[in-house]
């Protein structure tokens, strides 16, 4: 089945609520203050079912301008709108502010319906249509169907349904993955033995009985108790229905209307927005950075900030890219999500615009990154908005639930995407969830030549840095805090061909050794002194001292270091590779015949003295070979 939901727009009393009526049979209005003064002041309510079992949602907004707010509450959420303009006033006030909001909020489809017909002659609804053609020019009901109906007589009413029914076929259908489930919410109450109850429209996903969910931006949760659609229980309800959802766990003084009840992890709330802002055409006023307006999402009402990012001053018509800060707190917005905003003092509807960035960084003006970035983000191009979301979040590692609750889509469809950049290789898949994109590649492998580069210029006697001083370099200029995203960064660039990343030492590809007769003289030299000395590794100083220039030697040696064929037991102790390789040996030898080992023991089996005993069980302790237990060694 399919659901849709229509909503009302017009001025007060032009007859919204009598035109429902006359649709459904039901009276939205349903305080006893809106049935005496006979105007809509909260949101209405009824429902009707499409020949082809498309179920309608109808929505009925005040068209009081000191009930502005609550008509935004309404209007967000709606597929199809209907612009009420009684015959016997035309255009007014309200009528030109409902038509700016729903342009601002994109709403795509509607249809004019002229209410109380049976109140004027044939010719004067004629003009009046010409009028509201007029008001509508350039935007989405400039060429809208258009009909008379008068509630009262029942002129025109099922014309107007069968226009409706029409229209409802081209509404997209909605996605109702449980993951993407959001409620804004336009109604908190209790009622007696039931407890919290919120309403809202169901704007993606599906709700079910008995499920978590959480009320953002608070981030308290709570479980649903039971779920009515059109005043009947259901086990669940999906994208495009009124809903009402019974709260257990939760108290009605812990919610405000305007909150969003979400699936968990589903909303990152935040205070800073990046965002597309446009002004309308006939505004007469004018937004600079730094000005407070009022901001409305769904029922929320705020008050923002606004930083511009690429224009000192926006005037009417115009739209440029800004930041919006929430001084009182965070907000639950996603990408993508519409807002109106409306000026300060006197309060009257300005502009709005798209979120492009619902977790934004504070970003300084006129910072032509910045706005390229956002002109990504803008396109519209699913693929590339994520792209350009995997570059600005790849130095955190974000994994792709992440991203997708950042872009307001599936988990599953994220992941779908990043697969799609990876075989154009615009993305890398760092690990299950985690893919990085191709800027942070390029500038992960261009950091680590740059370091290699630089050491193999002061080093060039010496085959590679050591491994772990240019790994720990790395993570200082790339800024990764944990050591295991760093490990898999290198990994990934290690695989490109530019680097090479031995057990003991790191170079660049492009770098060799090139060593003069004399320097394999001395390189020569230097091993031999260590292949004689054996298991009694010497002291650095030791060896370099026969040597005339201590400079050269000293790279020699690290260059032997760095390769492999030495190891360092201590700050000044080396020792060869394969004489430590045959303690090692007989260190697991002697753990599997007699289980543990004493200091002195070790010592007679490698025949030398506790000192030297010492250096390589502390290496092997060190690499978890061997643990001290009392004053044994036994395996770790």
């Amino acid at each position: 089945m399919s659901y849709v939901i229509v909503g009302t727009a017009g001025h007060v009393d032009h007859g919204k609520t009598c035109l429902i009526r006359a649709l459904t049979g039901k009276n939205t209005d349903r305080l006893k203050e809106e049935q005496q003064r006979g105007i809509t002041i909260e949101l209405g309510f009824a429902d009707m079912t499409a020949p082809d079992g498309t179920d309608i949602g109808i929505i009925d907004v005040p068209g009081h301008e000191k009930f502005i707010k609550n008509m935004l509450a309404g209007i967000g959420g709606i597929d199809v709108v209907l612009l009420v303009v009684a015959a016997d006033e035309g255009v007014m006030p309200q009528t030109v502010e409902h038509l700016d909001i729903m342009r601002l909020l994109n709403i795509k489809r509607g249809i004019i319906v002229i209410t109380k017909a049976d109140l004027v002659e044939p010719d004067w609804i004629e003009m009046i249509e010409g009028d509201i053609r007029e008001a509508c020019r350039g935007c989405f009901l400039e060429n809208a169907p258009a009909i008379a109906v008068s509630s009262e007589t029942g002129q025109g009413i099922e014309e107007l349904k069968t226009m409706l029914f029409d229209m409802i076929k081209q509404v997209e259908p909605k996605n109702n993955n449980p993951s993407l489930l959001r409620i804004p919410m336009d109604r908190v109450f209790t009622i007696s033995g039931f407890g919290t109850v919120i309403t809202g429209t169901l704007m993606q996903g599906t709700i079910r009985t008995g499920q978590e969910v959480i009320i953002y931006p608070e981030g308290i949760s709570a479980r649903v108790r039971n779920v009515q659609v059109h005043n009947q229980m259901v086990d669940a309800a999906f994208a495009g229905q009124r809903t009402a959802v019974n709260l257990t766990g939760i108290k009605k003084e812990d919610i405000n209307r305007g909150d969003v009840l979400a699936a968990p992890g589903s909303i990152t709330p935040s205070r800073r927005l990046d965002v597309k802002l446009s002004m309308l055409s006939d505004s007469k006023r004018s937004i600079s950075s730094g000005d407070t307006l009022h901001f409305y999402y769904g029922a929320r009402e705020t008050l923002c900030k606004i930083t511009l990012l690429d224009k000192d001053i926006l005037t009417a018509g115009e739209d440029c890219y800004a930041q919006i800060y929430f001084p009182d707190g965070d907000e639950a917005l996603k990408q993508d999500d519409l807002f109106v905003v409306r000026f300060f003092s006197p309060v009257e509807t300005i502009g709005g615009g798209k979120v492009l960035d619902a977790d934004a960084p504070r970003h300084k003006r006129l910072d032509e990154k910045v706005i390229e970035a956002l002109r990504v983000r803008e396109s519209g191009d699913d693929t590339a908005v994520l792209e350009q979301a995997l570059k600005d979040n790849s130095r955190s590692f974000m994994n792709y639930e992440a991203l997708a609750k950042q872009l307001g889509t599936s988990p599953e469809d994220a992941l779908a995407k990043l697969q799609h950049l990876e075989a154009q290789s615009k993305a890398f898949k760092l690990s299950d969830k985690v893919y990085i994109s191709l800027d942070y590649v390029k500038l992960s492998e261009e950091t680590a030549l740059k370091i290699l580069r630089e050491f193999h210029s002061k080093n060039p006697l010496t085959p590679g840095m050591a491994k772990e001083e240019f790994r720990s370099r790395f993570v200082s200029a790339m800024k990764i805090a944990d050591p295991r995203n760093a490990d898999a960064v290198l990994q990934l660039i290690a695989g490109l061909g530019n680097i090479v990343i031995g057990e003991n030492s790191a170079r660049a590809s492009e770098f060799e050794v090139k060593y003069t007769k004399a320097q394999r003289s001395v390189l020569d030299q230097i091993k031999r002194a260590y292949k004689e000395a054996g298991l009694e590794a010497p002291e650095t100083d030791a060896v370099l001292a026969s040597f005339k220039d201590k400079t050269e030697a000293r790279q020699l040696l690290m260059g032997l270091l760095s390769a492999g064929e030495l190891v360092r037991l201590s700050q000044t102790n080396l020792i060869d590779a394969e004489a430590l390789n045959r303690a090692v040996e007989l260190v697991r030898s002697l753990l599997e015949r007699n289980g543990s080992f004493t200091i002195a023991e070790f010592r007679d089996a490698i025949g030398t003295s506790r000192k030297f005993a010492l250096l390589i069980l502390g290496w092997c302790d060190a690499r978890r070979i061997t643990k001290l237990v009392d004053d044994k060694r036994i395996a770790f």
